[in-house]
């Protein structure tokens, strides 16, 4: 990423596409538990703002792409508005589905409904959402470093990075939940919370019980992957 200093004007519209492209990529979570709305929806959102705000959609590769760049401290306030319009929108795309289904989806390992209250299995869906956000956010940099990458072309880039998210949720969806993202983690987990409170469940707040791994595993990969991509991946290339 250049090294723009933004005007504020420019900040706020860089937030508007995040807050946009991150509701289409949870609704189509919401829509959907077999991951081809979320890979389409991420393949349109990036070409929609790639050449805007980078089409990130996700705290943990707006900290890796920033980290790996090493320009994060001095955008640091860039990255906070970043990361909370990625969770206004992820809430936008929950609100949204559950007008037009009539209820929201539900973000535990195992089984979507229930898996929350009946698994015990924070270690494996802890490993599952650090390492596929370890890949993804890999593919991600790989995809925008002029160093790595394979083609300069956008929707070539958009495809494999949308591919390579389809791929990870095919992959760990059915044991982990497919998660991969702070912002979707946080909001879809604390959106289930009130719906089940509003439908008058007692233990409510057992559908949280697996929020920290949704915030910390996806963060922690996409940060190892920023830092492998620019200590051990970019000094390794052949010249």
């Amino acid at each position: 990423m250049d090294e723009k200093v933004f005007t504020f004007r420019e900040k706020l519209v860089i937030c508007f596409y995040e807050f946009l492209g991150t509701g289409m990529l949870v609704l189509g979570y919401n829509f959907t538990q077999a991951g081809l709305a979320v890979g389409f929806n991420l393949f349109v959102g990036i070409l929609m703002s790639a050449k805007v705000s980078g089409g990130m959609f996700n705290p943990a590769v707006t900290i890796g792409v920033y980290t790996a760049d090493k320009t994060f401290l001095k955008n640091i306030v860039l990255i906070v508005m970043i990361i909370v319009s990625q969770v206004l929108g992820a809430y936008f795309g929950i609100i949204y589905a559950h007008f037009c289904l009539g209820q929201p989806a539900f973000l535990c390992p195992y089984d979507q409904a229930t898996g929350c209250l009946t698994y015990d299995s924070f270690g494996k869906v802890f490993l599952l959402e650090f390492w596929c956000t370890f890949f993804f956010v890999m593919v991600i940099l790989c995809c925008i470093h002029q160093n790595t990458q394979e083609s300069k072309d956008g929707i070539l880039q958009a495809a494999s990075i949308s591919f390579t998210l389809l791929a990870m949720i095919n992959t760990a969806g059915a044991i982990s939940g497919g998660c991969f993202n702070p912002a979707f983690g946080f909001s879809q987990t604390t959106y289930q919370v009130m719906y089940m409170k509003s439908q008058g469940v007692e233990e409510a707040g057992r559908y949280a019980r697996y929020l920290w791994v949704y915030i910390l595993a996806p963060t922690l990969g996409g940060l190892a992957s920023s830092l492998f991509m620019r200590y051990i991946h970019i000094p390794n290339l052949h010249k």
